[in-house]
């Protein structure tokens, strides 16, 4: 059975392809802004389902946390996005992490493939554990408000939940090869 992509979600990707090639950043950001509070009205009453991709980026000790511009922009969470249709989770992985940070993962492992509701949405999450060479990345400056790697025992106070248990699931022995 073909899944077929939400009306909100060939939208957003409509809107924000034409915002990319003709507006500036600044620009680009406040449409990230105002999309989301026009979306999760919908989101409530239509329930979409979606499927979405999250990294759990790391560099030895230390993984890669984002605060996006839209959306719960207070709190650390993990680079991510939507699954476009007929696109396979890992290939919107790279994706991803390529248009939202600049970067290639060296090796990605799946380490959970969650449900949840978060804005209202039906939404399976699939997490990878990605390991890059370096530390090195260009943020996406509509998408992302702030990046910055930090120590995977010592995250932020303010970062979500569900990635501090995504974070600490990536370094379980289960998903090492020498184990």
């Amino acid at each position: 059975m073909e899944r077929r992509i939400s009306l909100s979600l060939r939208a957003t990707d409509a809107v924000e392809a034409r915002l990319r090639r003709h507006a500036p950043p600044s620009v680009l950001r406040a449409a990230y802004r105002v999309g989301w509070w026009i979306l999760r009205p919908w989101w409530f009453l239509a329930r979409p389902q979606t499927i979405g991709v999250k990294a759990v980026v790391r560099h030895g000790e230390r993984v890669l946390l984002v605060r996006h511009s839209y959306g719960h922009r207070r709190q650390w969470d993990l680079p991510g996005g939507f699954v476009r249709d007929a696109e396979d989770p890992a290939v919107a992985l790279r994706r991803e992490l390529g248009e939202e940070l600049g970067i290639v993962p060296d090796a990605a492992r799946l380490i959970a493939s969650a449900p949840s509701r978060i804005d209202h949405k039906r939404e399976v999450i699939h997490v990878y554990a990605v390991d890059v060479v370096g530390e090195g990345t260009t943020p996406d400056a509509a998408e992302l408000a702030d990046v910055r790697w930090e120590h995977r025992e010592r995250l932020p106070q303010d970062a979500s939940r569900f990635t501090r248990r995504m974070v600490a699931r990536s370094y379980w022995e289960l998903w090492d090869e020498e184990a």
